[in-house]
């Protein structure tokens, strides 16, 4: 999942499990829950209502007190006070902290610019270095023979840990990783030059549109590819 106020990490990347309440550890959310269920949850691809909450607000905040207030500094100190109170509710609950820290860093750094600029548009500039980053990675991925989803799924799912050894496995893994980079292409080519015009209010609605949706989307397209594989897999076995 997302940290508070970026956007959807690179493939893979997911919130430590959640304690139940009788102190076993809840299933996985992100790519790596959903991998090894038999059905797709956009509940669990999406990391449940805190998922959603930790992504959402932030921006959502920010978007919203902008709008009302004109005011960059309010919307932006807002913005940074939620993921604080999220991360104190984390620590209160004695979960894992690593996602919120993650995006109060990211907030906080957009907050700054913002405030430093007086631009809205400089809160999400670090979302959109987060987008540029995630595409260079996948490509590099890619380019080395070594779809970052494949290398991914390798490490959660130890059915396919021989998946670079196995050509239909790789080709798999190849188009699953080029539906993420598409996703954070489009992002670029939507954002940037939102970002550049100067559009506050259309980019937080972009933001928050390519946010969770889209991931949920692409996660649901990884996780159908995923188990046709598994399914050749058993039939090959099986004959």
């Amino acid at each position: 999942m997302s940290a508070p106020g970026t956007e959807p990490q690179h493939p893979g990347a997911t919130p430590a499990p959640e304690p139940s309440a009788e102190g076993s550890s809840a299933p996985s959310t992100g790519l790596a829950g959903v991998l090894r269920q038999e059905e797709f949850s956009v509940a669990q691809a999406i990391g449940g209502p805190r998922g959603v909450a930790e992504s959402v607000l932030p921006t959502l905040v920010f978007l919203v007190l902008y709008l009302v207030t004109r005011s960059v500094m309010a919307a932006a100190l807002a913005a940074v006070g939620v993921v604080a109170v999220l991360l104190v509710v984390r620590l209160v609950q004695r979960q894992s902290p690593a996602t919120v820290l993650g995006g109060l860093l990211g907030v906080a750094l957009g907050a700054v610019l913002a405030i430093r600029s007086g631009d809205g548009t400089d809160f999400y500039a670090p979302g959109i270095a987060i987008n540029a980053v995630s595409v260079l990675v996948l490509l590099v991925s890619l380019l080395a023979r070594r779809p970052l989803v494949g290398l991914v799924v390798g490490v959660l799912d130890p059915r396919v840990q021989d998946w670079a050894e196995d050509p239909d496995a790789r080709r798999v893994y190849t188009r699953a990783t080029l539906l993420f980079l598409g996703l954070y292409v489009a992002k670029l080519a939507v954002q940037v030059p939102l970002l550049l015009t100067g559009q506050v209010a259309a980019l937080g609605v972009a933001k928050l549109v390519m946010g969770l949706p889209a991931f949920a989307v692409i996660a649901y397209l990884v996780w159908l590819l995923h188990r046709a594989l598994l399914a050749r897999r058993a039939a090959a076995d099986a004959g």
